[in-house]
């Protein structure tokens, strides 16, 4: 019996190389099966709700906007997505958790999980230390700061999201470790998913 759902979302923390990911594995899917997968960046999607409103003018503005206004943003977001899922195999690209000023705001709340209605949860994992030498390797964009110790807890507080998500929503949780130099690997795990 085929899997009705069309949507794959696919989490993992800032450096994390998720993108990366993503995009190899719908080289992948393309080369293999011949078929377009659409990838939505779920921040993309309520960066767009944000800056028509006039709440942000750069993206990494977004998580230090008041809950009340996230909370909006990402259902809005959650609604444009599950129409355009209605056509196509989509992957949504976005993170479990969002780091704010007040704690971590859920970025897959029940109001957009129950929209989305994803067949996977896709948690993209790599080594805390490999995340933290990313992510201040990385000049493109203004990441905060955080401990290898606290990129653990991130990560596994994100794994207990994920699963709250397939409690919702009936999807299954899987993991997929992103090991340095090992990201055909990963990739093709995440392909795999896809086409399941």
């Amino acid at each position: 019996m085929t899997e009705s759902r069309n949507v794959v979302i696919v989490t993992g923390i800032p450096g994390v190389g998720k993108t990366t990911v993503i995009n190899t594995a719908i080289e992948q899917v393309k080369e293999k099966y011949g078929e377009d997968v659409l990838i939505l960046n779920f921040g993309t999607e309520m960066f767009e709700v944000a800056t028509k409103a006039g709440h942000v003018k750069d993206r990494d503005e977004m998580r230090k906007l008041p809950t009340s206004i996230q909370r909006d943003n990402q259902r809005s977001a959650g609604i444009a997505i599950a129409e355009k899922a209605k056509t196509a195999k989509v992957i949504v690209d976005t993170h479990t958790l969002i780091q704010t000023n007040n704690g971590y705001l859920i970025g897959l709340p029940e109001w957009v999980v129950t929209e989305i209605k994803p067949k996977t949860v896709v948690l993209v994992e790599a080594e805390s230390e490999k995340i933290a030498s990313r992510r201040a390797g990385d000049d493109t964009r203004a990441r905060d700061a955080q401990a290898v110790a606290d990129i653990q807890v991130h990560q596994e507080m994100c794994r207990a999201a994920a699963v709250a998500v397939g409690t919702i929503t009936g999807a299954t949780v899987r993991i997929i470790k992103n090991r340095e130099g090992l990201v055909e690997e990963a990739a093709s795990e995440l392909a795999d998913t896809i086409m399941e």
